[in-house]
């Protein structure tokens, strides 16, 4: 498949390389597909970005957009020469100006400005507000705004920068399914900044971990859930429990010692008798959180250990257990 984006040992100091923001990143993007970033904060998405847009320099290592290398150490192409669309986190629409006229800015080499800015805002959904301006608009739309204002030049990759944090847990899974609808339906090659996994999983043809400013596992949703390659990777995704010597000891589980395992919560199965691992618990405490509950269990040998669960609980002691093939092994 043609490669619309690849990264080739990138890397970026910025304190003279006592410590890396990012360090020989390979990575590449085909054409079309939607590419999210995920890590903690301080794992180098943003430098990333920055990178890529051409808002800062590598020190190292060289990227090729569309073919073309934009930028290495002795080749930097200027940010307005990329051909890239960005979507800031904050929208940085011009309060002055209306929808339309917002749009048009970004169209300076177009000659006919006006249609290809109403054809972006009737792909947007915004049709009949062209002439509202920013504060007469809800945050969903400004957001719609900003994305038809970075897609109306039609940019070889578009970037996405924490495009839903500013909106609330309902409008933000709302606007997430119909933001990409319409990336999709462009055609267009994104790459977008999360600290949600949630909008990963749903959007993402493919994730893209950064850990330290290194690139920890790259692949589709799927795989990632299903084989993370370490417990950093399988935390990110749910509510992941790391099996400690004494959780080890507590559930009699004959596992290697020099080996990290994990079990994911929704593996772990309440008022359990026919697992292969089981101990007894007594509940310290619950927490009501709608359709879950959350309950701090002691366990028999002493160990804490915190679980969600959607199951009936009874009384104030039960069992609790899972299964060898549910067990994650990593070689950490």
């Amino acid at each position: 498949m043609d490669r619309i984006l690849e990264v080739n040992n990138l890397t970026k100091s910025f304190n003279q390389g006592k410590s890396f923001a990012l360090k020989n990143l390979n990575f590449h993007i085909d054409r079309g597909h939607i590419c999210a970033v995920v890590g903690e904060s301080g794992s180098g998405k943003t430098t990333l970005i920055r990178l890529i847009a051409g808002l800062e320099n590598p020190d190292q290592g060289e990227i090729i957009l569309n073919n073309y290398l934009v930028s290495s150490l002795k080749k930097v192409v200027a940010p307005e020469k990329r051909n890239i669309g960005m979507v800031f986190q904050e929208y940085a629409l011009f309060p002055h100006l209306n929808v339309m006229d917002n749009i048009i800015y970004g169209l300076t080499k177009s000659k006919n400005k006006k249609e290809r800015a109403q054809e972006v805002i009737d792909l947007v959904g915004l049709t009949n507000f062209e002439k509202r301006y920013p504060h007469e608009l809800s945050g969903g739309q400004q957001q719609r705004v900003a994305l038809a204002r970075a897609l109306a030049p039609k940019p070889s990759l578009l970037i996405l920068d924490e495009p839903f944090s500013n909106l609330d847990a309902m409008m933000r899974h709302q606007l997430r399914n119909e933001v990409f609808n319409i990336i999709k339906k462009t055609g267009v090659t994104a790459i977008f900044v999360t600290h949600d996994t949630q909008d990963a999983l749903a959007v993402a043809d493919e994730i893209l971990i950064l850990q330290n400013g290194q690139l920890v596992q790259k692949d589709e949703a799927s795989k990632l859930y299903n084989q993370p390659q370490s417990i950093y990777v399988a935390s990110l995704f749910g509510n992941t429990v790391q099996l400690n010597k004494g959780l080890k000891k507590a559930f009699r589980c004959p596992l290697k010692e020099d080996c990290c395992h994990a079990i994911r919560n929704e593996n772990i199965t309440i008022n359990a008798s026919d697992c292969e691992y089981v101990t007894e618990a007594s509940i310290l405490k619950r927490t009501f959180l709608g359709t879950h509950s959350q309950l701090l269990l002691k366990l028999e040998n002493g160990e804490n250990l915190t679980v969600v669960t959607n199951e009936a609980v009874l009384g104030d002691t039960l069992k609790i257990g899972f299964n060898s093939k549910d067990v994650l092994q990593f070689d950490e």
